[in-house]
């Protein structure tokens, strides 16, 4: 059972948290298929010149959620937007076996040895601008940018002999990403959006070991049949990797306070679905997603505009 677990962390924190793919209700309900269909704020997460929707004085997004179902791996962000096209997120992911229903001062049933409650902790902290390139009455074409400030706490590791001894110390480590984004429409009825993260390579350090964050391009097109119904194929692949990941996502909007959302991603296979829900200036949006391997994650998103 050990095994399993050592197994299952270093696939978790292989992850970064600037390597999320799923970020939001929107993009867990269509399963990631979103780069080319931004919804005003929520697209900080994944294409950042979707933020020029933004029409409302002031737009501010919430969420939070534990990763696969997992007590110890909180993952929350708050986001807020401004009419002028900018925007500031807060991210954070932070990994500690205090939330073990089998704690004791010593272990937790996930096996983590006591190190003062956390194992790790990521933030970020982005700003984001839109550029409109284009407004025309047949077409759009806007330009996005994120720059990201990211700091990690990575508590002291346990050594060759598993005490403590002899291991590398706690550090914070810091770093600085850029991701830009590129989002086109054709008279309301078609659109493309790419996106590129981390496009800078940004590079980890600890000790006399490094890392370079992984670079992912994710390339979309949504077409709108008609006005309560969107449709959108994406691709994503991490840059250096020879496989890429397809999805596929529909919303149906079933009145003006009431939408449904459900997606699909090929390679590997998870399934999405969820709503949101408008009242007056305030929108709840509640999504799950699956995992070929892991289980199911859920979140909630809390949106309320100021006009």
């Amino acid at each position: 059972m050990n095994i399993i677990i050592i197994i299952l962390l270093n696939f978790l924190f292989s992850q970064a948290l600037t390597d999320i793919s799923f970020i939001s209700s929107k993009s867990f309900g269509l399963a990631g298929a979103v780069v080319s269909n931004p919804d005003n704020l929520e697209s900080v997460f994944y294409n950042p010149a979707g933020i020029k929707k933004l029409n409302k004085k002031i737009t501010v997004l919430s969420g939070k959620t534990q990763l696969y179902g997992l007590s110890f791996l909180d993952y929350e962000y708050l986001s807020i937007g401004f009419a002028n096209s900018m925007a500031f997120t807060y991210q954070k992911l932070g990994t500690s076996y205090k939330g073990s229903s089998n704690y004791d001062d010593e272990f937790s049933d996930f096996g983590f040895n006591s190190f003062d409650g956390s194992l790790s902790t990521e933030k970020s902290f982005t700003f984001t601008h839109g550029i409109s390139l284009l407004d025309d009455k047949n077409s759009k074409i806007s330009f996005g940018y994120n720059l990201n400030y990211l700091k990690i706490f990575q508590n002291a590791s346990a050594g060759p002999n598993g005490d403590g001894q002899n291991g590398l110390g706690a550090k914070d480590i810091d770093s600085f990403g850029i991701d830009i984004g590129l989002l086109a429409s054709l008279r309301d009825k078609v659109s493309f959006g790419a996106f590129v993260k981390n496009i800078n390579n940004p590079k980890l350090s600890k000790g006399s070991s490094s890392s370079h964050l992984p670079r992912r391009l994710d390339l979309g097109i949504t077409y709108y049949p008609f006005e309560q119904l969107t449709t959108t194929f994406a691709v994503e692949r991490v840059l250096g990797y020879d496989e890429s990941s397809f999805r596929f996502g529909v919303e149906y909007e079933l009145s003006s306070s009431l939408l449904l959302r459900t997606g699909i991603q090929l390679n590997p296979n998870r399934y999405g679905a969820g709503f949101s829900y408008k009242v007056k200036n305030f929108e709840l949006s509640y999504s799950i997603l699956t995992h070929s391997v892991l289980p199911i994650t859920d979140v909630f998103n809390l949106k309320v505009y100021f006009d």
